[in-house]
């Protein structure tokens, strides 16, 4: 099959006439807008990229600051538990050094207190040792003694009393 298609000049002059013709409409009327959209999409597009860019950019740099000042919390952290650890021990210690204190004062004035009141104590058995020998004395000897001498007779009696204590001795 075969087909005859008849050029005719005329038609193609027409036709190219026709074709310039639309040419100049779009190049005046539709291609500036149709350029300028697709510009200003491109120029929108350029400046979202350099915009993301820039986000980007700014996260990374935030992200650096941010683990930067979490090692710094993190270092601070780890220098105030040391300092409370060192605190809390030095605490404990002087606790511990504060009540063995104590303990000895307390150990102290109660060796003192006993010591005092084996004191008094001896001195008031020596006194009534002391009475009751020169209550005996008058007794066996039959007549009264003069306070001076029942004082001097008892002070003799509590020395040697106190002396054969220091001595070692158990009898007076």
């Amino acid at each position: 099959m075969h087909i005859n298609i008849a050029l005719n000049p005329l038609d193609m002059l027409d036709a190219l006439v026709a074709v310039g013709i639309l040419y100049l409409f779009l190049q005046k009327y539709a291609f500036p807008p149709l350029l300028k959209a697709v510009r200003d999409r491109q120029t929108r597009i350029e400046e979202d990229l350099a915009a993301a860019e820039r986000r980007h950019q700014e996260a990374d740099q935030l992200k650096a600051e941010l683990e930067a000042q979490l090692k710094q919390v993190k270092a601070r952290a780890e220098v105030a538990m040391s300092r409370a650890l060192r605190d809390a021990e030095d605490e404990a210690q002087q606790i511990v050094t504060r009540a063995r204190q104590e303990s000895r004062r307390l150990v102290t004035d109660a060796e003192a207190e006993i010591a005092a009141e084996r004191d008094r104590a001896l001195q008031s058995v020596k006194q009534d040792v002391a009475d009751l020998a020169l209550r005996i004395a008058t007794k066996v000897l039959g007549q009264e003694i003069s306070d001076g001498v029942s004082e001097r007779l008892v002070q003799e009696f509590a020395d040697q009393l106190a002396g054969s204590r220091a001595g070692g001795d158990s009898a007076p």
